[in-house]
């Protein structure tokens, strides 16, 4: 059997940050930092920088992105847990 899970990586806690290890950061440009800033003003307002004349936001990622080199193993657990909390047996 086959599935597909939508936003199924995002859905997958990036594990917590201890201090002196690395973090993921993204780097957001053009509209969507528009969007966010629109859509919540106080919380990204502030964080807003100019860089070579054009806004640009950095975020600290609490959450998997497709993409990541740790997103699928992430994902992979969260699934087989909650698959385990119903009972499920994995052979």
């Amino acid at each position: 059997m086959t599935a597909d899970i939508p936003n199924a990586f995002i859905q997958a806690d990036l594990d917590p940050i201890v201090d002196g290890e690395a973090r993921t950061i993204m780097k957001i440009t053009g509209v969507l930092v528009d969007l966010l800033v629109r859509i919540a003003p106080k919380i990204y307002g502030p964080f807003v920088m100019i860089e070579n004349g054009k806004q640009v936001l950095y975020l600290l990622l609490m959450k998997a992105l497709y993409g990541m080199l740790k997103a699928a193993l992430l994902w992979y657990r969260k699934f087989r847990g909650d698959l385990e909390a119903e009972l499920y047996d994995f052979n």
